[in-house]
């Protein structure tokens, strides 16, 4: 266990600092990977203050989620440098796209992961028009929603399987350990009572 949390503490000094820059603009891809770094932080400091026994499970855990956040802030960071040449606010106009992008490379994998048979053809076209909308800076379609959701439910049929997403993974153990990921703000408008 003191390996994968070494190998940790050097992700987080390497990547931080762009976490923590979509945390601050309230970017989408934060809240896309908060579940698993939250989780990751709270095994982190929970085992550094030995609190946190070391185990099968725990280890399983910590290095899926590592590998997992590591591949996704780094997807991330090669858009923001390849296509976007490090403007993070240009970056950010996209971050719905990059999101899709993101979800359809998750989805990839489980369904290869699972066998389950999907139509390759529709999902390259749909990466290849949402990479081309980002490339081309071109205005994203107010319907971008609709027709991404359509053309997903063109590559598999889900009716006979269930796609569940290492994030939907990290959300149950955040709920399990009583990490609270999505805290909402009540707000009231007028003056003080």
């Amino acid at each position: 266990m003191k390996r994968i949390i070494r190998e940790y503490n050097q992700w987080l000094k390497d990547n931080q600092h762009f976490i923590l820059h979509l945390r601050g603009h309230d970017s989408s891809l934060y809240t896309r990977v908060s579940p698993i770094y939250e989780v990751l932080n709270h095994f982190k400091e929970e085992y550094e203050d030995g609190i946190l026994e070391s185990d099968e499970d725990v280890m399983k855990i910590f290095q899926v989620g590592l590998e997992y956040l590591h591949s996704q802030v780094e997807t991330c960071r090669i858009y923001l440098e390849n296509t976007f040449h490090q403007d993070f606010h240009h970056f950010l106009e996209y971050e719905q796209i990059i999101g899709y992008l993101l979800y359809i490379e998750d989805l990839r994998y489980e369904l290869e992961e699972n066998e389950v048979s999907y139509d390759k053809h529709t999902m390259d076209q749909l990466i290849d028009f949402l990479e081309d909308l980002m490339a081309d800076k071109a205005e994203i379609p107010e319907n971008i929603n609709l027709y991404v959701d359509s053309e997903i439910h063109k590559i598999a049929d889900f009716s006979k399987w269930n796609f569940q997403s290492i994030i939907d993974i990290f959300v149950q153990i955040a709920e399990t350990v009583g990490i609270e990921l999505y805290i909402e703000s009540d707000y009231v408008v007028g003056k003080d009572i």
